[in-house]
């Protein structure tokens, strides 16, 4: 269960191209390393909270064009899970995706009746460099098992 979500009405940011061959749609799913490392959260229950970002951002995105390209190639469909150091941390990607110019869809997963954030997850896109940019200012890097 969440409050905290950011859908824009539009795709967010242009295609990031090579040459004419624009890069794949992927998500971008970013969780937080310290609830398994000092907070005691199981691998289990973290897996759950990925599955409630994408579930929720899929859903509030499922009208944009990048969406719907996403579901309809099944097959070939790539995620990026990323890990962040703290809720701080999180909650600043968050506001600086919501901050972009146009805003970059994505969903914060905050979990009831806790109230704490989880996982952010970021809608159907071709890596912009809006998108880059908020994920290296926030210091998000590939998970490490």
């Amino acid at each position: 269960m969440t409050d905290s979500q950011n859908v824009p009405t539009a795709a967010a940011g242009a295609a990031t191209t090579t040459g004419s061959t624009p890069q794949p749609l992927v998500m971008q799913i970013v969780v937080r390393r310290d609830l398994l490392d000092a907070e005691g959260w199981g691998v289990g229950p973290l897996m759950a909270q990925v599955a409630h970002a994408t579930a929720a951002v899929l859903h509030e995105t499922a009208s944009l064009p990048d969406t719907q390209a996403y579901l309809a190639d099944l097959k070939n469909m790539r995620k990026a899970v990323l890990q962040t150091a703290d809720q701080a941390s999180i909650e600043r990607l968050s506001a600086l995706l919501a901050s972009g110019t146009p805003p970059i869809a994505h969903h914060l997963w905050v979990e009831q009746p806790e109230n704490v954030p989880t996982c952010l997850a970021l809608a159907p896109n071709r890596r912009t460099a809006g998108i880059k940019k908020a994920l290296d200012k926030t210091g998000c890097r590939l998970w490490k098992g």
